[in-house]
């Protein structure tokens, strides 16, 4: 559920999105219709949404723009978003009708008409639903289903797919925008990824440089398909939760600078591109963040996707 998905435009809009349960298993297909009436003083929306999918919410609640940050009033949602940069919001929102607490990141594509969100649902500190979503500036939007039914895609840790996005080996590159610590921009840096398989699929190697807040990285993950994880040993270690193959989020320790790395990632369904949010720790106190958008190319290309 996407709490501020459509913010951007006044008007009408509608999207789909994957929903996965509390253990990562896809649930099902979200349909989400809105409606945004902007207020006169232009600082204030209202939201009329109707989500239809595993749950359902109807009804409506209010957005403010304070420029830097974004109060939800409800009665619908309640919560702040930080806006990080043009197009992108991290936020925690509330949903009473359904007792659950989200924290959620949109990013609005190049070109404007392409939204990418995670939102993890929770309640308590019990993960409920994951909705990994992708809206276009257009009516009817639909999913970009797999094969087979949702009792088919439940127990496949790529929702029908057949391969898991994220893990396919080849490298995502671009540049991504940097952020301080009291979130002003501070300039930006070419980022690479460079993903290659092991252990016969039980394993993947992730070649990180262009961070912009600390050294190269080569991390061995092990992986289920649901999950990674790391070993003792390694430049960097943790953990990450995976949703379809195409969502990720988790936390990394880099021992050497004392930092931690929230990284939080959705490719878009045809896998060319993918938007990040990388947000960086020292102890409890945010360092810095980098955000942008990803282009893929497979291990046997040497050019990228548009």
């Amino acid at each position: 559920m996407s709490g501020a998905s459509f913010e951007q435009g006044e008007g009408r809009w509608q999207g789909a999105a994957e929903v996965y349960d509390g253990e990562g298993h896809f649930a099902g297909y979200g349909r989400d219709a809105r409606a945004i009436r902007r207020s006169l003083d232009g600082r204030t929306v209202e939201v009329e949404v109707s989500f239809t999918g595993p749950f359902q919410l109807s009804g409506r609640y209010t957005i403010t723009d304070h420029g830097d940050h974004r109060v939800y009033g409800g009665p619908l949602n309640y919560g702040y978003a930080e806006a990080l940069g043009d197009g992108l919001i991290d936020a925690n929102n509330y949903w009473p009708d359904i007792g659950l607490s989200q924290r959620f990141f949109l990013m609005v594509l190049p070109g404007g008409d392409t939204q990418l969100s995670l939102a993890l649902m929770s309640r308590g500190e019990q993960l409920v639903y994951a909705v990994v979503g992708e809206y276009s500036r257009r009516s009817g939007a639909d999913p970009a289903s797999a094969p087979g039914s949702r009792h088919d895609q439940r127990d496949d840790p790529s929702a029908g797919r057949g391969a898991a996005l994220l893990d396919r080996p080849g490298t995502w590159s671009g540049e991504l925008n940097l952020v301080g610590t009291d979130g002003t921009p501070a300039g930006a840096t070419h980022y690479r990824e460079q993903v290659e398989a092991d252990d016969d699929g039980r394993a993947i190697v992730v070649s990180l440089t262009g961070t912009g807040f600390t050294d190269d990285a080569r991390i061995r993950f092990d992986t289920d398909g649901w999950h990674r994880w790391t070993g003792r040993a390694g430049t960097a270690v943790g953990s990450e939760s995976l949703w379809g193959g195409r969502a990720v989020s988790g936390n990394l320790i880099f021992g050497g600078p004392g930092l931690r790395l929230w990284r939080r990632e959705v490719a878009r369904s045809d896998g060319r591109r993918k938007g990040v949010l990388h947000t960086w720790y020292r102890g409890g106190t945010r360092v810095g963040a980098a955000h942008g958008v990803l282009r893929f190319s497979p291990a046997d290309s040497t050019t990228g996707h548009d």
